[in-house]
């Protein structure tokens, strides 16, 4: 019970308000000199300096706007003066009256609620009250909105206050605050006029971009009006999104590494596509992004083709003629002049004559001489790699001469780039 009790004046004590306890402290300030005029300097000095004491604290208390603590202090004076009260209730002042011998002592009428209109005069006697309403206690102000407000103070007492944080003190709601005919509830900016085409806010352009913030997905930052996407508010300032300011960026609209000032290179020559004369085809410097030609070799997107074909010893991965040496001095010069080929697949192919396992064995030698050869012209061994596939991926039929001759091969196919 005594929990219960306790959780009760915990929330209620929750909820007093400035306004409550300073309307407390008034009428305990009144007991209080209700209760000197009746004589509890005399007759309960301890209970009246209590409930000075007390009413002081509150005091300070409000004004350091702690309503519920000072509510607390209000609460101890209020018990203190009816304390005092009621033990200097027969300590009024009293009339007395001297008559010839013998001396006669007549008490006259007192003043037991102590509001200074004699008890003969007081309407209620033992009820403290002012002078124009007969010595009778004023009626306490209600509330009757039930907003907190008082209605001795409460300017719409039938009508409660909105709570807003606008105007609350004076009792009367106000649904429009800036009085811009936009109703609080669906007003934006509430407490700012602005026409109801813009939600009840006023029409601004912060960053000066002329998109007005209402449509300015970035009101603080003005728009950089490149012609890329001008008509957000954003400021673009690196429209390919390749990580280089478009201050820096010769292709600003085009997606592109650093080092070649943003602009992209499609086929991976090394070469911006603004700068290069083939942007589709890979080709050195020297031939402004274009594929060097050369007398037995063409390099393609997909392989360096050779336009003969190495020859080896008959049944062996020896590699024979002069010619063969030029194709292979071709491959290498291909190689370095074209960077952007990190890895190429060197091949082997028979045909089908004689036993399958054979052939793929002779297959892989004649491609591991191929990668030796290369690796001799300085060929970085990391970019390549040699695989045999024997007669498993003829090219033309096995059933002719001239056929045999087109599926005894050697292919370089680009694998990485």
């Amino acid at each position: 019970m005594r929990a219960l009790l306790l959780s009760s004046f915990v929330l209620c004590a929750a909820c007093v308000t400035g306004q409550q306890v300073r309307a407390k402290s008034e009428v305990i300030k009144s007991d209080i000199e209700r209760a000197r005029r009746s004589g509890a300097m005399r007759c309960a000095p301890r209970e009246l300096a209590t409930a000075e004491a007390n009413l002081d604290f509150a005091q300070g208390e409000l004004a350091e706007g702690t309503a519920s603590r000072g509510d607390q202090h209000i609460r101890e004076a209020e018990i203190a003066i009816k304390k005092a009260i009621a033990l200097s209730k027969d300590c009024g002042p009293k009339q007395v009256t001297i008559k010839d011998t013998p001396v006669v002592v007549k008490i006259e009428t007192t003043d037991k609620d102590g509001d200074g209109i004699l008890d003969k005069d007081d309407k209620c006697p033992n009820l403290p009250g002012p002078p124009e309403n007969g010595g009778c206690p004023l009626e306490a102000p209600k509330d009757r909105d039930g907003d907190g407000i008082l209605d001795n103070v409460d300017r719409c007492p039938d009508t409660p206050e909105d709570k807003d944080g606008f105007q609350d003190e004076d009792g009367c709601p106000e649904p429009d605050n800036d009085n811009d005919g936009v109703m609080d509830g669906a007003d934006r900016c509430p407490n700012e006029p602005g026409p109801i085409e813009n939600i009840g806010c006023p029409i601004r352009d912060r960053d000066g971009d002329g998109i007005n913030d209402d449509k300015d997905q970035c009101p603080n930052e003005a728009e950089d009006k490149d012609g890329f996407q001008d008509d957000d508010g954003c400021p673009d300032l690196d429209n390919d999104k390749d990580g280089l300011p478009d201050m820096q960026d010769d292709c600003p609209n085009e997606a592109g590494p650093a080092e070649l000032k943003g602009c992209p290179d499609r086929d991976k020559d090394g070469i911006a596509d603004k700068a290069d004369a083939c942007p589709d085809q890979p080709g050195p410097p020297e031939e402004k992004g274009c594929p060097k030609k050369y007398s037995l070799v063409v390099v393609t997107k997909d392989k360096i083709e050779i336009k003969k074909q190495i020859k080896f010893a008959t049944g062996s991965a020896k590699i024979v003629g002069a010619e063969s040496q030029t194709i292979l001095n071709e491959v290498a010069q291909a190689m370095r002049d074209n960077v952007q080929i990190k890895r190429i697949r060197i091949e082997g192919h028979t045909d089908s004559v004689g036993d399958d396992g054979f052939n793929l064995k002779l297959s892989q030698n004649r491609a591991n001489s191929v990668m030796s050869a290369l690796i001799k012209l300085n060929v970085d061994p990391g970019r390549m790699e040699a695989v045999g596939y024997g007669e498993t991926r003829p090219i033309a039929s096995n059933a002719t001469a001239a056929g045999k001759a087109e599926n005894r091969r050697t292919e370089f196919n680009i694998v990485e780039q």
